[in-house]
């Protein structure tokens, strides 16, 4: 039955439906990044299935008609039918950033790019595992960016998750140094800016994103993820820093999950060059 589906799936039309998913997703991610944190009146965060989709000005529900991802959106102006208040535009852009990014998981599993896979069940599987992958890293990184939290209910969870799915390529030990190395490099980081500098530099949930990643791609993830991370926060921070007050820029604090988490998507699709390059070192 499965491999009936291989011409419809490896087709244009494939990567369409890719797409058509992440929008999907990428509107329930919407939902997640705005009800998982925790707040004064809800501690343990809200449900993401009670109450249905509504309006955080007038609570008025929106119709699944004014729900579609990004279609809506422009319909309607980025606005409520009710009262016209206005939604951020960040919705239309995390749906159209994990369509965009289950299209390219698309092409580098299913299309033209997933040359490397041996069988349709394998490339499936593996987009599967991926867009599972990129879903958990948007989360993780616009939470991130508005409460400065990386949540144990969303990387608990997905390490175990990523575990079991690291078993499609790796031996069982691969997930489980990786998710070792990616706890354990950051706690010791965090522990020696802190002798130094008397202030916490990185958080654990920091240490749990890169556990997450070590838990499905190995240590190598880890470094990639650590070090790309790094980077692009230095040159973010930087930026970040040029335009603070003189008093702010000693305690001026950016988010670092969005990096790592972006720097991980990244060796998501680059893994197997990347793993070639560390063999050849």
């Amino acid at each position: 039955m499965v491999r009936e589906l291989e011409p419809l799936f490896t087709s244009a039309f494939g990567g369409a439906l890719a797409v058509l998913l992440g929008l999907l997703w990428g509107s329930f991610a919407n939902v997640c990044i705005y009800r998982w944190p925790p707040s004064d009146g809800h501690p343990s965060g809200r449900s993401v299935v009670k109450p249905g989709s509504h309006c955080s000005s007038c609570q008025a529900p929106i119709a699944w008609y004014d729900n579609v991802p990004i279609l809506s959106y422009l319909w309607l102006r980025g606005q409520c039918r009710t009262c016209k208040a206005s939604f951020s535009p960040r919705y239309l852009l995390v749906e159209a950033l994990t369509g965009a990014l289950f299209g390219v998981a698309w092409w580098f599993t299913l299309g033209t790019g997933g040359y490397y896979y041996t069988t349709f069940e394998h490339g499936l599987l593996k987009f599967v595992i991926e867009a599972a992958f990129i879903f958990v890293m948007v989360v993780i990184a616009f939470i991130d960016i508005d409460h400065m939290l990386i949540l144990n209910k969303v990387t608990y969870p997905a390490i175990a998750l990523a575990y079991v799915a690291s078993l499609l390529e790796h031996t069982w030990w691969v997930g489980l140094v990786g998710a070792a190395i990616g706890y354990g490099l950051p706690w010791l980081i965090g522990w020696v800016y802190l002798k130094l500098r008397n202030r916490e530099g990185l958080g654990l949930g920091d240490g749990k994103l890169l556990a997450l990643v070590g838990a499905l791609f190995g240590w190598q993830g880890v470094v990639t993820s650590l070090f790309g991370g790094s980077v692009v926060g230095s040159i973010i921070g930087i930026a970040a820093l040029t335009r603070a007050k003189k008093k702010d820029v000693m305690t001026t604090e950016l988010p670092f999950g969005p990096f790592l988490a972006a720097a991980a998507v990244f060796y998501l699709f680059a893994e197997p060059w990347i793993v070639v390059y560390f063999r050849l070192l």
